[in-house]
């Protein structure tokens, strides 16, 4: 039983006034006048002050009606076990959700978060019932139903652990009105401990937990600064000695403040630069890093800022360069065909070039290698070369695209690669002898890895493209059409053959059919088209907590899966030797991680997410707002707001003043019972 104003208990001590009373009552005489006392005989009277109790049961009485008007001032509250027994009807299924993401890593506050889940693990009744659930980016159930408070406490202090995620409160809530849906008793409640953190609100969706569900918040965040890294510009893959661009990293502050702190920059653990910043009111400041020289393979880098604070862990960034040689591409074109040069540029343009361009009249003696030349393209081929050369080709995993222009024989490729092109050539189609001046692409599938990168406010640069000539095509049922022109005909169509991957363009290259070579939009399309069909990722830098690393590729270059281990940033197997391993795995630890395939070391960087190191948190009615509909709201949970919500729904206060009242009208009627009479009966006058 709790009080909500105990101070009021200390008017029990009025009990020991009946008591004293009770102690020192005097029987008083009464006073008779009298004409005169001459003839009467004097008898001495002693009034003695009585030592023993007498009336008890009216003794009783009054103490018990003190103490119930005290009990009743203080505001009793029955809570815990004795209220459950009292009333099973009131027994709960607790939820008790711990979040355990990257803001929440802060000492003081992770012990925060444990205590106030042993408090309400302690304040469970013996018919209640408490699932225990932590949850960052993702939820993890770590107890069942069944436990009993002593099991729920021993998990709650070996299985709970901080982690590197994000905050998602949406699959949080979702999860635990999941697993509320197998509870056994009536009244349901989440118990959520958490530091509200902004950045947890996205992606509501509209969703809110369901009103039969009461929601309690634990709040124990607090406001400090936090100093982190928010974005490094920096790419992986380097085809030059030195790495070819200035670093650039982003440091921001939480909340915004001026302060000042050095960066440096780490690379195989050796510093290269560093640098000193002072950061406005804006509370953000860019910084530069000067280029490095590299060593073949794969290098580690970092990026530490000064001075730490509470999260550490944001303000490191971890990346990963690699020197690679330039990738391989294969033009063929007969010596009287339309011009490549544009395509040349486009793809050998800027520094650090991916791929090394090779013109050639036919493919020479060991040419078709898909992993020498991942990518050839036939330009303005007249004839198409050797099916079975190609075919052979592509299948292994080798890529193909196919440009027509004027001096293409279309009877001979349908006859001859009729089995390995995506379509069927039908006429060349000459827009301006329709009298129209050009025609436009404007049917494109913007999902597509080659045209993704126009699909937000670039779309217009590719829909602006003049085509004056194209050749009409068909495709084939199980080919893909990704663009049309305004006609509807084929512009771009692709299709897997094995390994590889053919993809035929209805166009020309030079600026005789099309000004596509002359827009802005050409050199990136034709970046793209030669990753996609050469079947090249770009592999970042860096990943982020949560993200799934594929380790499918663990197989050798004769194609046959080898074993592979992957050793975390602490030194330790992600999965032990006898485990089975998948074609993923999924990252939880800031840093580098080693990839151990067959003979072959590679390495994996990874960072927390930026947006966890906003501490910025949202208010409880905010949080309400969202997520808790008006009946399945609690106030903030504390000692005070939890026994004020159970003296409203008890009022006990009201049966103590009744009860009080009662006995004190008992009291009333056994006083007038017992009262002395004055004169004893019987007896001579006293005077």
């Amino acid at each position: 039983m709790q009080f909500l104003a105990p101070l009021f208990l200390i008017g029990a001590l009025a009990i020991g006034v009946p008591i004293f009373l009770h102690l020192v009552h005097r029987e008083k005489t009464k006073r008779t006048p009298f004409a005169s006392l001459m003839f009467i005989r004097k008898i001495p009277f002693k009034e003695l002050r009585r030592r023993r109790l007498t009336h008890l049961f009216l003794l009783f009485l009054r103490c018990l009606g003190i103490l119930l008007l005290v009990l009743a001032f203080g505001r009793p509250v029955i809570t815990g076990a004795w209220l459950n027994q009292v009333n099973p009807l009131l027994a709960r299924s607790v939820v008790i959700l711990i979040d355990h993401s990257l803001s929440m890593t802060r000492q003081p506050i992770w012990e925060a978060a444990l205590q106030a889940a042993e408090e309400k693990i302690q304040s469970l009744g013996q018919a209640d019932e408490a699932l225990i659930i932590q949850f960052g980016e993702s939820a993890e159930v770590l107890s069942q139903w069944e436990e009993s408070p002593q099991q729920l406490q021993e998990i709650l202090r070996q299985r709970t652990t901080p982690s590197f995620e994000a905050t998602s409160y949406l699959e949080a809530l979702r999860v635990a009105v999941d697993q509320l849906g197998a509870a056994r008793n009536i009244k349901k409640e989440i118990y959520l401990i958490t530091d509200l953190q902004q950045a947890g609100m996205a992606a509501s969706a509209g969703w809110r937990v369901p009103g039969d569900i009461s929601v309690e918040i634990e709040n124990v965040g607090r406001e400090t600064h936090n100093l982190f890294i928010e974005d490094v510009r920096v790419e992986r893959a380097v085809f030059t000695d030195q790495y070819p661009h200035t670093i650039l990293a982003r440091v921001r502050g939480n909340p915004q403040q001026p302060g000042k702190g050095e960066a440096q920059l780490f690379v195989e653990g050796n510093l290269i630069d560093r640098t000193t910043f002072d950061m406005g009111s804006e509370g953000v400041v860019n910084l530069t890093f000067k280029p490095f020289d590299l060593e073949e393979g794969v290098s580690r880098g970092k990026i530490v800022i000064e001075p730490t604070d509470e999260l550490p862990e944001d303000n490191v960034y971890y990346f990963v360069v690699e020197k690679q040689a330039p990738r391989r591409i294969l033009v063929l074109q007969d010596r009287q065909a339309s011009s490549a040069f544009y395509l040349e540029s486009a793809l050998s343009a800027g520094e650090n070039l991916p791929f090394a361009v090779e013109m050639s009249v036919a493919p020479g003696p060991g040419q078709l290698n898909s992993l020498d030349t991942p990518l050839v393209v036939l330009n303005d081929l007249r004839q198409p070369p050797s099916l079975s050369l190609f075919k052979s080709y592509i299948e292994s995993g080798g890529g193909l695209i196919v440009v027509l222009s004027n001096r293409v024989l279309a009877e001979t490729y349908n006859r001859q690669w009729g089995t390995l092109l995506p379509v069927e050539l039908n006429e060349r189609h000459f827009v301006r002898q329709e009298s129209k001046p050009f025609t436009s692409i404007t049917q494109v599938n913007w999902e597509h890895p080659i045209f993704r990168i126009f699909q937000d406010v670039h779309k217009a640069a590719i829909a602006s493209t003049q085509f004056y000539s194209y050749w009409r095509l068909t495709a084939k049922p199980d080919a893909t059409i990704l663009a049309r022109f305004n006609e509807g005909d084929p512009a771009l169509v692709e299709q897997s053959l094995g390994e590889g991957r053919v993809l035929v363009f209805a166009s020309s290259l030079d600026p005789v059919w099309t000004d596509f070579p002359l827009r802005s939009a050409y050199v990136p399309f034709w970046y793209r088209m030669a990753q996609y069909a050469g079947r090249w990722q770009s592999t970042p830098a860096a990943l982020q907590i949560n993200q799934v690393l594929s380790v499918d590729s663990s197989s050798d270059s004769s194609g046959t899966s080898g074993t592979w281990n992957l050793i975390d940033p602490r030194g330790q197997r992600v999965l032990g030797l006898n485990e089975e391993k998948p074609g993923f795995i999924q990252l939880k630890m800031p840093g580098h991680y080693e990839v151990r395939s067959n003979k072959k070391t590679d390495w994996v960087a990874v960072n927390t997410p930026p947006h966890e190191s906003d501490l910025s948190a949202v208010a409880i009615e905010e949080f309400q707002a969202v997520f808790v509909p008006l009946e399945a709201r609690v106030e903030e949970v504390g000692f005070e707001q939890s026994v004020q919500a159970k003296d409203r729904q008890q009022s006990l206060w009201w049966l103590f003043l009744l009860v009080g009242a009662a006995v004190f009208m008992a009291e009333w009627l056994v006083a007038n019972r017992t009262r002395p009479q004055a004169f004893p009966q019987g007896g001579e006058s006293r005077v």
